[in-house]
């Protein structure tokens, strides 16, 4: 039988836009070519900013979950370290590339309970559908209807998880911030 998790403990769940990438080569749209597209030195520099936004907030992850897209990767690299402390699982996955946000929620609903601090970094409109989707009214709150203008790149959402991973839905989770410049 698996432990019942930490009633006491505090989850916080973050999704992030990758940082600004360059374009593809003109004339190739095909997903290889779109998988690869490197984070321009302005991502690079908004990625290191977004890191440091989380840092202040005392957000350290247990796991990261990232697209198999480069710029995904890359914006994580470009955080910078959080903690001495030993270094978060960094988990690629498929499902987080243009597979529609209920594919999101599915990979997040599948952590273990033992994980606490989670960071997702992908890619709209998956990721928007789904930070808007678990926000519900909040974005009512004078400091987050800058969600409701869209979710630009290194934009990102934090939540207050209330419950298991397994149930994760808008009724157990409370938007805490929305960082959207």
């Amino acid at each position: 039988m698996a432990a019942a998790p930490d009633a006491a403990a505090t989850r916080t769940l973050v999704l992030m836009r990758h940082a600004e990438a360059f374009p593809g080569p003109y004339g190739d749209p095909s997903p290889h070519s779109d998988l690869g597209r490197p984070l321009t030195p302005g991502g690079r520099r908004q990625a290191h900013e977004r890191g440091t936004q989380l840092r202040e907030i005392g957000f350290v992850p247990e796991l990261v979950l990232i697209s198999p897209a480069m710029r995904s990767g890359e914006t994580y690299a470009a955080f910078g370290p959080f903690s001495t402390t030993a270094a978060p699982q960094v988990r690629q996955d498929g499902r987080l590339y243009e597979c529609g946000s209920a594919s999101i929620l599915d990979v997040l609903r599948e952590v273990p309970e033992k994980i606490n601090n989670i960071i997702v970094i992908g890619h709209n409109p998956d990721l928007y559908h789904l930070v808007m989707d678990l926000a519900g009214h909040a974005i009512d709150d004078p400091d987050k209807i800058i969600l409701i203008r869209g979710f630009p790149v290194a934009s990102l959402a934090c939540f207050t998880v209330h419950g298991p991973w397994h149930a994760l839905a808008r009724k157990q989770v409370s938007l805490t911030r929305a960082l959207c410049n």
